[in-house]
């Protein structure tokens, strides 16, 4: 009788084991495709939060995210604080950067630097086109 109790709970303890395993493998899935996952527009915006500085070097990363000085995340765009403020887009919440430089269109599939620029751009100018739409047409709402 004694082993039969102690069978069920050594199942339990390994079904719960097996659990955590898949659900850490899953967690790691999300992480490593992330192109795979929706990209949020609001959670983007433009990197620069002023403008660069006439004299450059490293006044220039005063204007750009402190998160974005990391090894691993400046690598990104050449560890140039004035690329980043002119052409990127950054994510704050994931820790993400985007270049939408001119011939951004053509995109890298590989960090979904397409989906991101153009859903920004175009949330963006779809808001401005709808702001311009009320001020002109203010009785049609």
């Amino acid at each position: 009788m004694r082993k039969v109790g102690m069978r069920k709970k050594g199942a339990m303890v390994y079904g719960q084991r097996l659990l955590a395993l898949v659900s850490i493998l899953l967690g790691s899935a999300v992480q490593a495709f992330p192109c795979d996952q929706p990209v949020v527009i609001s959670n983007w915006s433009f990197c620069a939060t002023g403008n660069v500085s006439a004299e450059g070097g490293a006044a220039d990363w005063k204007v750009v995210p402190a998160w974005t000085r990391e090894d691993a995340i400046s690598a990104y765009f050449g560890n140039d604080p004035r690329l980043l403020a002119n052409h990127g887009l950054c994510n704050a919440k994931f820790r993400r950067v985007v270049l939408c430089q001119p011939g951004w269109q053509t995109g890298n599939p590989d960090e979904c630097s397409y989906l991101v620029c153009s859903g920004y751009y175009s949330s963006l100018i779809g808001k401005e086109e709808r702001e311009a739409y009320e001020r002109d047409f203010p009785a049609e709402q």
